[in-house]
């Protein structure tokens, strides 16, 4: 009976600790707002890999709130279409790791607007605590790195220690 509690209250530990693990997907979530401010629901969110034209659909909530959970890095393009109101569509780079959080207004259709916002999401991270860093592949190859230990490349990131 011991053993089991014991077991039992191990087993518990290890999956308490996997649920703190970092992952390597991206999460894009967001609120989708009329032009008034109010929430938009039923809009239909589509995101789109750039790299593999693979696409991910989902609908905003009664409160114009979507999540789309579980996507690889890289490029990626934002659609979303809302009965009345005009498409909006935005090009995205998501990280490792990063939970991309975005405050939509869609506005009102007129004779079949498409509306196209190429501005780059903000750097900073409103939802969690959280600093990463990308090093990009060219610093990789370029980098005169001492025997190809990874903590002289780990090193280049300002701040790490």
């Amino acid at each position: 009976m011991v053993v089991r509690r014991a077991l039992l209250l191990f087993s518990l530990l290890l999956v308490s600790l996997a649920a703190f693990a970092q992952s390597n997907y991206s999460v894009l979530s967001g609120t989708l707002l009329d032009p008034q401010g109010r929430p938009l629901a039923g809009a239909a969110v589509q995101i789109t890999a750039l790299s593999t034209r693979a696409e991910r659909r989902v609908n905003s909530n009664g409160q114009g709130i979507f999540q789309v959970p579980a996507l690889l890095p890289g490029e990626y393009q934002l659609t979303v279409q809302a009965s009345g109101f005009a498409t909006l569509t935005r090009n995205l780079q998501l990280e490792v790791g990063q939970q991309l959080s975005l405050d939509l207004t869609l506005s009102v259709a007129g004779a079949k607007d498409v509306v196209e916002v190429g501005a780059q999401a903000p750097a900073l991270h409103t939802t969690d605590a959280a600093v990463g860093e990308v090093v990009e592949p060219v610093s990789i190859r370029e980098l005169p790195l001492n025997g190809r230990m990874l903590i002289d490349l780990v090193l280049t990131v300002p701040g790490a220690h």
